[in-house]
């Protein structure tokens, strides 16, 4: 069997059950599997158990394809069963077992004679009523709408700021998602992660629909950018060099303009949000060096949520925060962006003016709305040992570029001579594609250095972030 990175969690079984609120016979499947020296968590919830026996419907994800689950309880022993088959050929069958301890709660062990071996332990536990499901009854009744726009390429800060960035077009899209009435309607920008779009319906992710749904019992409409796929690109978790980090940046700030244009849409109640790259997006697109440039003084999104941004390489020197309402949402335990530099980066835009309040949840880890507990993501790339070298991590100037200041730190730590590789960027910038390619240089150049792998994901929030995410743009967006 080929090695599954990351976290692993089924698809929830979103059909006509979910329309009731109580859940008197629900279920959640916890297993870590474990492979040489990777590991994930199988997680599901199991909305209910009929018969003594359950099945989740098939989905795909990291080379597999039509996983399926079959679940059968007999007296106090339960049995379940993972199919799967490989998109270059091959399947393979996973099998748990366990005994309840009690009338809520099974053991369970599985595994394979795979080499490196497979070896799984986890639990099957009442839940009674899941955490996060609620009726979906605003989402299904929804109006959905692909938009394709132009956006760019704008391989570092610099491009954006000097207008460069129009050198290298590129096609995007996003899907536009509103109430079934109503006009001048407030909208939440949704920017993926490193995940890319899958992750708008991941099955590791089921919080998205109650965020969703709930925003739109609000008259609140969304609108989920697709940054990779007009790109190329599936996902950057294990090379963030594939994709400009400022390209989900701009691509939120054209989405502001294209939104504009919606006869449905009041582009003066948007809202933006996102986790990790995405919530570098919603960061970004709130500084007036980057939002002025694209949309002008007088226009700029109304509230920002970012959510575990990063925000060690991408930070000015000087911030210069729009008048958003803007609330940092953190894990205090995540060791992939690491909190206190998005900490000590809101209390400078608050110095500058910005309206900006920063809530950090104590032992919560990257990817904290993940139902899965934590677990180790062992190709996941980050760069928290070169806090070694830049202490305060990499400034930016008001250019948009490396600040002077860290002149002598890049000459000595990365045989970098600033002045040069600006020279560089702004050549590039006049050719299409040139600057992002030149980012990549310096991504390489930069994880040769101090880059590294592994980090801890996941924690099953979902509840918590939809409990402090609504309420925030529901109130921000009046």
């Amino acid at each position: 069997m080929k090695k599954i990175l990351g976290i692993v969690v089924l698809s929830l079984l979103f059909n006509n059950n979910l329309l009731a609120e109580e859940y008197p016979n629900s279920w959640k499947m916890d297993i870590l599997c474990k492979q040489g020296k990777y590991e994930w968590y199988e997680s599901a919830f199991v909305v209910n158990v009929e018969n003594n026996e359950f099945s989740l419907r098939p989905f795909n994800r990291y080379g597999a394809r039509n996983i399926k689950f079959k679940g059968k309880i007999k007296g106090n022993i339960i049995k379940i069963s993972q199919s799967l088959t490989f998109k270059k050929g091959g399947q393979d069958i996973i099998y748990y077992s366990g005994k309840f301890i009690n009338d809520k709660e099974a053991i369970l062990k599985g595994g394979t004679s795979w080499n490196p071996p497979l070896k799984c332990n986890g639990r099957f536990f009442r839940v009674n009523r899941p955490p996060h499901f609620i009726p979906l009854k605003y989402l299904s009744e929804a109006t959905e709408e692909i938009i394709k726009f132009t956006s760019y390429n704008p391989g570092i800060p610099l491009t954006i700021i000097n207008g460069s960035y129009v050198n290298s077009p590129v096609e995007v899209s996003g899907k536009l998602i509103l109430p079934k009435e109503g006009k001048n309607l407030p909208v939440v920008v949704v920017a993926h992660g490193s995940g890319g779009p899958s992750s708008f319906t991941s099955p590791t992710q089921s919080w998205r629909n109650d965020f969703k749904n709930q925003l739109l019992k609000n008259n609140i409409g969304i609108f989920e950018i697709d940054s990779f796929t007009g790109r190329g690109v599936k996902s950057t978790g294990s090379n963030q060099g594939k994709v400009s980090v400022n390209a989900g940046e701009l691509d939120a700030l054209v989405a502001y303009k294209i939104l504009d244009k919606h006869p449905r849409v009041d582009a003066k109640k948007l809202g933006i949000t996102g986790h990790s790259r995405g919530g570098m997006a919603s960061n970004m697109a709130v500084e007036k060096k980057y939002s002025d440039v694209i949309l002008g003084e007088e226009n700029y999104y109304k509230a920002s949520l970012p959510m575990a941004p990063e925000c060690f390489n991408v930070a000015f020197d000087k911030p210069t925060p729009t008048p958003a309402k803007i609330l940092f949402l953190l894990g205090g335990a995540d060791d992939y962006t690491l909190a206190k530099f998005c900490v000590a980066y809101a209390d400078k835009m608050k110095k500058a003016g910005g309206d900006v309040e920063v809530i950090v949840k104590e032992g919560w880890y990257h990817g904290f709305y993940n139902d899965a507990p934590p677990n180790r993501s062992a190709d996941a790339v980050h760069f928290n040992k070169c806090e070694i070298y830049v202490p305060e991590g990499w400034v930016m100037n008001d250019d948009g570029f490396i600040h002077e200041k860290q002149t002598d730190i890049f000459k000595e730590a990365f045989n970098m001579d600033l002045k040069k590789w600006r020279e560089k960027f702004e050549k590039a910038s006049t050719k299409p594609g040139a600057a992002n390619k030149l980012y990549k240089k310096l991504y390489i150049k930069a994880y040769k250095k101090c880059g590294e792998r592994g980090v801890t994901t996941g924690g099953d929030h979902g509840k918590e972030t939809v409990e402090i995410a609504v309420p925030f743009f529901v109130n921000a967006l009046k």
